[in-house]
């Protein structure tokens, strides 16, 4: 038997691996805090003090009484001349030495309760007394010119200002030091030390970089912010994959999803391999809309627009999560809403920025099949097994020959499906350029990128066509910020995207699976070609006309698809302070359209058998079976043309006021859209897709401690009828700033750097309830004769299948959030946790008790569900700096969300344990199975079950003991099939100019249901799992609970009726196949190095930086048919691993 691991360690359940691992995780934090502590408790004294023209060592035996620290140094080293002026404010002690000592000239060091002053190397006399030009260039953390930096000689008022390009050249003595400071960005002090050229990076405060926070049309303080909003790290979204979306689940607290496959080029929504959503969903039925409204540059987009923005063009990234945080979205809120912000111009030079990566995309895990002599040997068995007196298929003679050298390999076939479809790896490359730059006037960003993914899909040579898998991506971003006035500014986005799609005519899912449907041994896959008649096509082989060739299927023609989307926005900004102080308004209009293509080409193949052979002279016959045409062709009724418009208009008004103690902001907004499809070329399809809304917030602040904020959306949908069209949806929220009060902050103030606690309620809704239910549903069922006046007549016949619910209301969510924000040792330690619970009700569902006397082929919809969810999401962050060549950063997320039914109306004759009230809404009910029948006498005292059962079968509890299993034994059974609990860490550690970076994301909670019908081998020609073969039940391995029963050439649902996966509203499933998704995978490992600036400044660049990473590279799991996140949908095309290199340059 295959084993799972080769080492022990890796024995262990990931539950008891994770308990270790946290356990662990928390002593290492523990102790690094405590030690911390120790090591900078004393340092950290508060020191409040005020110096006037005090000699250095009149204040050093100031700062001995006040922090009993022995200052030790040699006689007549320190100067009485230099006299210090300086008012600290419960400052550090080292924040009060580095300007008594270190900004003079002086070293120091602690040891203990001693400080050792030493005079710096002296500089020598005559350069000292030199008076010389330094030029240079002051620039940002992501290398962008900073104009207005205040540069200063410290310790003097004498200095410049850096010009519009960050440039600034001052007259200085060689022994002098420069002061840089800027709003915002630590102070850089650079001692001169002769050189006449000194460029400098500043870094932004951890303050400046948490000081703002974009929320709903607006931004705020961190600390004025009432509602559940999470900022994301750009930086943390960037990997190898071309779908950003793939990057979200435990890098953002609240998001929950999982990943369903690594197929390239998805152009439609539902082929997107990512399944993600803002705490869990909490809403159900075939029209529920779970996805949270995405706005780009202010712009509502797709799921599929969202994957395709380069994470280098984003600027901000906010999650939305809480009532009070999306009220102002009204209609769209309930699911929580996703802004993007993409970069902005700035005035000065242009700033160059390219990079490109080349990338290896490979499987994580392939599925592995047994060999095709096992496969006949395996065939024979399945067939006796059932039936004693069977005669094999497969003879010991056929058996020794299959792949025997003797013979040509398609006489006595042995083939390797997938090692004939597909390649070990892909080829990959991604590049990207963008430009920043403007005047006063105008300031622009631009960027040109281009992704170019490839399948693993072979194609044959004799073909004049290419089935592989490639998609081109290219996409074209302007934003442009005119200064009009001083008061008037003018902002314009554009965004365009073009996906060029070519690949197989199946979808890329039904090709991967193709390999793992198809007899290894019964027919060749092609035959050679007659070298008598010279046949210029291929010859696939069957062995009957309904016989399943992958490769023929793979190798029949090609799709070509193209998706455009532009996404362009135009606001007008007018600010009247001139009138009134903090007074601003906006208007914008945007358009929105998509356009979608698809033409498949396709060929008829030629399909073949071998009809004779001669063992002897090797003279064969090859019997044609049907009739096929090399020439590509298209049928007009399989093109596709799609396309969707969306226009929208907004005006806002902001006001932002102070007096005293008191703050108070305002914001008021009016918009409207339109949004048709190509399916929607009525007036009255598009009004369908109209909405419009007012929505206002008004915040108010005290003392910067306290903050109360109340908001709205007053939103109309024509999606509704006349009276239920618009809907109210209010919230409130308070936060306190407890750090800020006095009492707190003096006991606290040295380790306790901020805190604080918010609460909010509010209503938002939902109107993505589809079209239909408002309209009766009809359906053509056909034509129907008639006479009339001796005549004949005919006409289309039309029933009304369901009938249109005027009274459907908004779908609405009630959502109450307690949060908590603490930073602890200015920045050492950071985390935030929110606890929720959500009510969503006047849930869109089909009513189940209507009369059978109605006829209707469709239950009527009506506001009939209610779900409640509850759960916690969790943020940290550790960072510290050893030195200035080495520090680190570690995130984490955690998110745990349950999602249970409240109300739902059921059918009546429904058992009462099958009733979903209190269940997770996407539990599955199924049988529960006691392992497997034993022997004949076991099955004769057991419950009667469906099927042609004998030992080596599934044995099922009887639930309600009426001596059968039906579907009245189905009850409740394991986790959601959506994850309760995700989790993820990832971090930096960089020292000197080497950076390592590392992704981990987990998940647990979730339950899997292996599709025992499409496992079941030899079915339909099925291949048989190498997993199936090695643990099957067998007389001679009468194991209870093998991964596989008794073998058979039929269906499962044969023998056990019970695992027939029917369509009706329980489910048919069992425990003996369900499977927990838990896992913990590491999501990216990166090396990168940062070249010298003066190597790099050589050949004209800033910034040049290398790097090499590898995604995917391992799984944790117990699970081991496929990668475990893919759940039940083992055969969809595999998560990728990729290994790149990369490199990142700016000038």
């Amino acid at each position: 038997m295959k084993k799972k691991w080769s080492h022990a360690i890796f024995r262990v359940e990931i539950r008891k691996w994770g308990r270790i691992m946290l356990v662990n995780l928390i002593l290492v934090l523990l102790s690094g805090v405590s030690l911390y502590a120790q090591n900078e408790s004393s340092r950290q004294q508060r020191i409040t003090a005020k110096y006037q023209n005090k000699t250095i060592l009149e204040v050093l035996e100031d700062l001995k009484a006040k922090t009993g620290y022995t200052f030790v140094h040699k006689q007549n080293d320190i100067s009485s001349e230099v006299k210090i002026t300086e008012t600290f404010t419960n400052a550090t002690l080292d924040d009060v030495l580095k300007k008594v000592l270190t900004a003079h000239g002086y070293d120091y060091s602690i040891e203990g309760k001693v400080i050792v002053v030493k005079k710096k190397p002296k500089i020598q006399e005559s350069l000292a007394r030199d008076i010389i030009t330094v030029k240079g260039r002051v620039v940002d953390e992501k290398g962008n010119p900073m104009p207005g930096v205040s540069v200063v000689i410290n310790q003097t008022s004498r200095g410049v200002a850096t010009d519009n390009k960050g440039n600034y050249d001052i007259l200085v003595r060689a022994d002098d030091v420069l002061k840089f400071s800027f709003i915002g960005y630590r102070d850089a002090t650079v001692p001169v030390e002769g050189k006449t050229v000194l460029n400098v990076t500043l870094e932004p405060t951890e303050e400046a970089l948490e000081e703002v926070t974009v929320v709903a049309y607006g931004e705020q303080k961190r600390e004025s912010v009432v509602g559940a909003v999470t900022t994301v790290n750009v930086s943390s979204l960037k990997t190898s994959n071309s779908d950003l979306t793939a990057s979200f689940v435990g890098r953002i607290p609240g998001m929950i999803g999982y990943l369903k496959g690594g197929m390239p080029g998805a152009l439609r929504e539902e082929e997107m391999q990512t399944q993600f959503s803002i705490r869990g969903i909490t809403s159900f039925g075939n029209n529920a809309n779970t996805a949270p409204l995405i706005l780009l540059d202010g712009v509502e987009v797709s799921v599929l627009d969202l994957s395709r923005i380069d994470p280098e063009d984003i600027d901000s990234f906010s999650v939305l999560k809480d009532a009070s945080a999306t009220a102002m979205y009204g209609a769209r809120g309930a699911n929580g809403v996703i802004l993007v912000s993409t970069k902005k111009g700035a005035e000065g030079s242009v700033y160059t920025a390219f990079r490109y990566e080349a990338i290896a995309s490979m499987p994580t895990k392939k599925i592995d099949v047994v060999d095709p002599i096992t496969y006949m040997r395996a065939y024979n068995e399945a067939l006796q097994t059932r039936d004693p007196l069977a005669q094999p298929k497969y003879t010991a003679e056929r058996i020794n020959n299959t792949g025997s050298d003797r013979f040509p390999s398609w006489v006595y076939p042995a083939n390797d499906w997938y090692k004939l479809l597909f390649k070990n790896t892909a080829i990959n490359h991604h590049l990207g350029l963008s430009v920043r730059g403007g005047t006063k006037i105008m300031q622009y960003y631009a960027s040109l990128s281009h992704n170019y993914d490839e399948g693993m899909l072979k194609t044959d040579r004799l073909n004049s066509f290419d089935v592989n898998i490639r998609n081109n991506t290219t996409a074209l971003r302007i934003n442009l910020n005119i200064d009009m006035t001083p008061s008037a500014k003018l902002v314009l986005n554009s965004n365009s995207t073009l996906d060029a799609y070519r690949g197989p005519l199946s979808s890329v899912q039904g090709a991967y699976s193709l390999a793992f449907n198809a007899n290894p041994v019964d027919y060749a896959a092609v035959y050679p070609a007659d070298a008598t008649y010279g046949f210029p096509h291929i010859r696939f082989g069957y062995e009957t006309k309904n016989s399943n060739n992958p490769y023929a299927s793979i190798q029949a023609g090609y799709l070509e698809r193209s998706r455009f989307a532009t996404v362009n926005r135009v606001e007008y900004i007018q600010n009247w302070g001139a009138i009134l102080k903090g007074l601003e308004t906006r208007a914008n209009v945007s358009l929105y359209k998509e356009a979608y293509y698809s033409t498949p080409f396709q060929t008829t193949p030629y399909q073949y058998r071998l009809a004779d052979y001669n063992h002897q002279t090797g003279e064969h016959t090859l019997e044609q079976l049907t009739e096929g045409d090399k020439n590509l062709t298209v049928n007009p009724n399989d093109k596709v043309t799609e396309g969707e418009t969306q226009v929208a208009g907004e005006f806002r008004v902001f006001y932002n006021g102070n007096w005293g103690d008191h703050t108070v902001s305002y914001t008021g907004l009016f918009n409207l859209s339109q949004r048709t499809t190509s399916t929607g070329r009525t007036l009255f399809s598009a009004i369908k897709n109209r909405n419009m809304g007012l929505s206002m917030r008004l915040s108010y602040g005290y003392k910067e401690r306290y903050y109360l904020e109340g908001s709205f959306g007053y939103n109309g949908s024509e999606r509704f009828a006349k009276h239920n069209r618009f809907g109210f949806f209010p919230s409130i929220g308070f936060s306190y700033m407890l750090s800020k009060e006095p009492f707190i902050a003096n006991a606290t103030g040295h380790w306790l750097s901020f805190l604080k606690v918010r609460a909010s309620y509010g209503k938002v809704g939902n109107d993505g309830i589809g079209d239909a239910v408002t309209d009766n549903y009809t359906q053509n069922v056909g034509r129907y004769i008639y006479l009339e006046n001796v005549g004949i007549n005919s006409s289309d016949q039309y029933v009304i299948y369901s009938y249109a619910n005027p009274t459907i209301q908004w779908e609405i969510a009630e959502q109450t959030n307690l949060g908590l924000e603490v930073t602890l040792f200015k920045g050492l330690l950071d985390f935030t946790v929110d606890f929720y619970e959500e009510i969503r009700h006047n849930i869109l569902s089909s009513r189940k008790i209507v009369p059978a006397s109605m006829g209707l082929g469709l239950y009527p919809f009506d506001n009939v569900g209610k779900v409640r969810s509850r759960g916690m999401d969790v943020s940290g962050k550790i960072q510290h700096a050893f030195s200035n060549d080495f520090w680190f950063i570690l995130n984490g997320t955690a998110t745990y969300n349950k999602s249970v039914f409240k109300e739902i109306e059921e059918a009546a004759d429904k058992p009462e344990w099958q009733g979903k009230v209190g269940h997770d809404i996407s539990q599955v009910v199924g049988y529960i199975a006691e392992g497997l029948f034993q022997s004949q006498e076991e099955i004769d005292r057991s419950p009667i079950q469906s099927g042609n059962y004998m030992p080596g079968d599934i044995r099922y509890r009887d639930v309600n003991g009426d001596g059968k299993i039906s579907i009245d034994d189905a009850v409740h059974i394991g986790y959601p099939t959506e994850p309760r609990f995700v989790y993820g860490f990832n971090g930096t550690v960089s020292y000197k100019r080497f950076e390592f970076n590392f992704a981990f994301q987990g998940a647990s909670k979730r339950s899997l249901f292996i599709e025992p019908s499409s496992l079941s081998p030899f079915v339909n020609d099925r291949a048989l799992l190498s997993a199936i073969w090695e643990d099957h039940w067998t007389p001679e391995n009468m194991k209870s609970n093998p991964l596989w029963p008794r073998l058979s050439t039929s269906s499962i649902t044969t023998h056990n009726m019970e695992e027939a996966r029917i369509g009706q509203e329980t489910l048919r499933a069992s425990t003996y196949f369900m499977r927990e998704v838990k896992f913990l995978r590491c999501q990216s490992l990166e090396l990168a190095y940062n070249l010298p600036t003066r190597w790099v400044e050589k050949i004209g660049l800033q910034r040049l930086k290398p790097y090499i990473r590898v995604n995917n590279p391992f799984l944790i799991s117990d699970f081991d048919l496929w990668d475990v996140e893919l759940g039940s949908s083992g055969f969809n095309y595999p998560i990728q691993r990729t290994y790149s290199v990369g490199i990142n340059l700016s000038f």
